[in-house]
């Protein structure tokens, strides 16, 4: 009798939470939670303007991460250079002695930043104007010509632009090509060293990328596309209908991700979803979302624009959890005890024969 007196308490504790309703709350390590109900109005209306925003937006603000392949395009204008042209290697200079034409040469910068010219030997032209280079070259022939006027003139360009030109223009897409994020969350993009993508917006590598190449290029400016967003994932597990990883091309609220996973089970919980995730300011974070005041209260600012690398888990209701505690401990207990006959008669309705029975008597 004792035994399931207690039997019936437990039953009564646990109806008596499932009626509670669950609060929407943000809980960061080391800090009490914050309850979304609590917040002033002002602080709702933000909340909600942020979700629709981020919604609008797009994958503006989305976050980059490994695996993410994106399009970067190069707009190269024709607007003159603020700085004098200076010789590469690999152009093609013509060298022109005005008062002795037998001296004139076509030459080609080598590796070395060197060209070399008769009796005189090599000069270096690399990084130098064409007419400071034919002031060198006119002093170092004034020894032997009394009139050394010359001239230089760049034939054939070879200049890192033209360089970057034939990078990007060895693609389908023009003057554009295709980057996939590394796993060291890194960006390799033609005659730049390798740029920090990961945990950045396409904004933010935008600057980013224009300013690395500001140093090189005056008329370069690129912009960016997001071709695919293999690279963001999200984890739903619990009483969902499909759990598993899913892949996020756009942003979406916990409402919108737990639809993706098939929506919620009969079992589970709308009231009590948990999220973990790390935040901007590299914190851990779980929170809390109640879906039942989001969908039947329209209480907006309680759902949130889901992360990358999330983890979703949908809980199962009270209900469902004292129906597998009593499946899986409490029946097992009173077959433990003896009663197995009368509890399987009580159960499944099933007549006991006389013999039966005489044996149930006896013992």
């Amino acid at each position: 009798m004792r035994f399931f007196n207690a039997l019936l308490f437990l039953t009564l504790i646990l109806c008596l939470i499932s009626s509670c309703s669950s609060k929407s709350e943000i809980k960061k390590a080391n800090s009490d939670p914050v309850i979304i109900e609590n917040l002033d109005e002002n602080k709702k209306t933000e909340l909600r303007k942020d979700i629709i925003k981020q919604l609008k937006q797009g994958l503006n603000n989305h976050v980059l991460s490994s695996g993410d392949v994106l399009e970067v395009m190069y707009h190269i204008s024709s607007t003159i250079e603020k700085n004098p042209y200076t010789i590469s290697v690999g152009d093609e200079l013509n060298i022109d002695f005005f008062y002795h034409p037998e001296t004139n040469r076509v030459v080609v910068v080598r590796p070395d930043g060197m060209i070399t010219l008769p009796i005189k030997g090599d000069f270096f032209a690399s990084g130098m104007p064409p007419c400071e280079l034919a002031k060198n070259i006119s002093r170092k022939f004034s020894d032997i010509y009394v009139n050394s006027i010359v001239t230089v003139n760049v034939n054939k360009f070879s200049s890192k632009l033209m360089e970057l030109q034939k990078a990007i223009t060895n693609s389908p897409l023009g003057q554009a090509k295709l980057c996939k994020i590394s796993p060291d969350g890194n960006l390799y993009l033609p005659m730049l060293e390798n740029i920090q993508a990961s945990g950045k917006t396409i904004n933010e590598l935008k600057v980013l990328i224009n300013l690395s190449y500001a140093k090189t290029f005056e008329n370069l400016e690129i912009s960016i596309l997001l071709h695919s967003s293999q690279g963001n994932q999200i984890f739903i597990l619990g009483e969902v209908q499909k759990p598993g990883s899913f892949s996020i091309e756009k942003p979406m609220t916990v409402l919108q991700a737990i639809t993706v996973a098939g929506g919620v089970l009969p079992t589970g919980s709308i009231e009590k979803i948990k999220i973990a995730y790390i935040d901007e300011k590299n914190e851990y974070v779980i929170r809390t979302v109640n879906l039942s005041n989001v969908i039947y209260k329209m209480r907006l600012e309680e759902d949130f624009i889901v992360p990358n690398n999330s983890i979703l888990f949908v809980p199962m209701t009270t209900i469902a959890k004292l129906d597998k505690f009593v499946d899986q401990h409490i029946k097992q207990l009173i077959l433990f005890q003896g009663s197995s006959i009368g509890f399987s008669y009580e159960l499944h309705r099933e007549p006991i024969d006389a013999e039966t029975q005489r044996d149930i008597d006896i013992r």
